[in-house]
């Protein structure tokens, strides 16, 4: 057996055998999963966030009154006329429900006669009782307004992907631990060794130094596959997310991803003195990635310049790739230009990351 596959088995046995690595490295993640997946329940079971585009073509107090009990009952009322436009953002996710109030409902209803309001849902919206909760709304408002009882509701369902909060952090939630991982682990490492003269014993032992960081880079990477799968594993059961891409797409995206990261921490361990200035350093470098790149908090709600720059980062086209290929079985094909923008990271970084080291 080469050594550098003798040194990589090496590592990986020292890396199980610190519990405080294993810790940090799995079981941490796996807390952050969980506690994503508790606060996506507790969202879903509120019902914040339910979206309608509200097309009113009565134009009367009946409509009005109907639309803002709508609008009290928790409903984000957005006012539209356009009906092929609205169900256009229904089939894009943008939309949880249309309602179609139609022209001269009160005075069809004050007349005797009938009447019928469209309410459309999205395939992937929450609250299957909604359009019964509508139904009864309108009722209601009928009985204000001393109207015969004649209104019906047609319903209907759109084909939406909908919105699922635990799937879409996942991807986030594994590139950050991936990220956290490496960044750290590799600087903190890199600082111990420094500190305690092994580097200047690789350059004076018949070993190649390649050979040494090669084998610690495989080891690594061999972490960086467990440690995705885990966290995708873990949170397609807690979180309910559906991981349709290949194994062999979503596993080559890692190992791209984790080279990256990687020479973010050597380049770190190239500035660090010591271990405890390695951790620093790298959460220094760490945390506004992740706050910036849309793993906790998505790039849509952050003022336009942030978010224009985030999506310059090198984490960011890296969540929304594997984001695709981890939930929407997209081939690595389909992204480009995230690919291409992590290719000039990856490049940069080893340039840097080879440029700063040191032996001593």
């Amino acid at each position: 057996m080469p050594l550098v596959l003798h040194l990589t088995a090496a590592n990986l046995k020292m890396t199980v055998r610190n519990r405080q690595a294993l810790f940090w490295a799995l079981a941490f993640p796996l807390m952050f999963v969980g506690f994503f997946a508790l606060v996506g329940s507790f969202a879903e079971s509120s019902g914040a966030g339910a979206s309608a585009a509200v097309i009113d073509r009565a134009q009367d107090d009946f409509s009005r009154r109907l639309i803002e009990t709508l609008g009290e009952a928790g409903l984000e009322i957005h006012p539209r006329s356009d009906e092929t436009a609205a169900r256009a953002e229904m089939a894009d996710g943008d939309l949880d429900y249309l309602l179609i109030i139609p022209a001269g409902v009160s005075s069809a209803l004050r007349e005797g006669g009938g009447a019928e309001i469209l309410l459309a849902q999205a395939s992937g919206a929450d609250g299957a009782a909604a359009a019964e909760t509508a139904r009864a709304l309108a009722l209601a408002e009928m009985r204000t307004a001393g109207m015969s009882p004649k209104l019906s509701l047609k319903r209907e369902t759109v084909d939406a992907p909908g919105f699922d909060f635990g799937a879409q952090m996942l991807p986030g939630l594994a590139l950050w631990g991936l990220m956290s991982n490496s960044v750290i682990g590799v600087a903190v490492a890199l600082a111990n060794y420094r500190e305690k003269k092994i580097l200047r014993r690789i350059k004076a032992s018949p070993m190649r130094a390649r050979t040494f960081f090669a084998a610690q880079i495989l080891s690594f990477m061999a972490i960086s596959l467990v440690q995705a799968a885990m966290i995708l594993g873990f949170g397609s059961l807690v979180m309910g997310a559906k991981i349709s891409g290949g194994l062999l797409s979503i596993g080559a995206m890692v190992v791209i991803c984790n080279a990256v990261f990687l020479n973010l921490g050597y380049i770190v361990g190239a500035f660090s003195k010591t271990a405890s200035a390695a951790s620093g350093l790298g959460n220094l470098v760490v945390l506004p990635l992740a706050l910036f790149s849309g793993v906790f908090i998505p790039t849509d709600i952050m003022p336009a310049l942030i978010a224009d720059v985030a999506r310059w980062l090198p984490l960011f086209p890296m969540v929304e790739a594997l984001r695709g290929i981890a939930l929407g079985a997209q081939p690595l094909t389909a992204f480009g230009g995230e690919l291409a923008l992590i290719a000039a990271w990856l490049a940069l970084t080893a340039l840097a990351a080879v440029g700063a080291f040191r032996f001593e």
